[in-house]
């Protein structure tokens, strides 16, 4: 199935509810310095924000293309709140990109990747 956005069709994105779940109560690995809660109670599955992992619009990218945050470090990445002093919205996504890898790795340990 496809979907069409401007024009172009989209493969329908992948959802898996086992990934987005699998956030409850894990550590933020994405961890902004002076910014992140190190809270594992506000830990949600962070989505990619580029097309490349299925963003389109409205549309979230697919469930693989996440990482675990916590929700000041997800609001930082999503541009709903400004860097940390002394760090550019490159270094804070290198940094969401450094707790993807982390995130896909843990998946795996997890036993939700296999």
């Amino acid at each position: 199935m496809t979907a069409r956005l401007i024009g172009l069709p989209k493969v329908l994105t992948y959802r898996n509810q086992k990934i987005r779940d699998s956030a409850r109560d894990e550590e933020c690995l994405v961890r902004l310095p002076g910014a992140c809660t190190h809270d594992p109670r506000t830990t949600i599955w962070s989505h990619y924000r580029g097309a490349a992992g299925g963003k389109a619009g409205a549309l979230k990218a697919d469930d693989l293309c996440g990482a675990y945050a916590c929700t000041v470090c997800d609001a930082i990445y999503d541009g709903q709140r400004k860097p940390p002093a002394g760090m550019t919205y490159a270094d804070v996504v290198v940094a969401w990109f450094e707790g993807h890898i982390r995130s896909i790795v843990r998946l795996h340990e997890k036993g939700v990747l296999k």
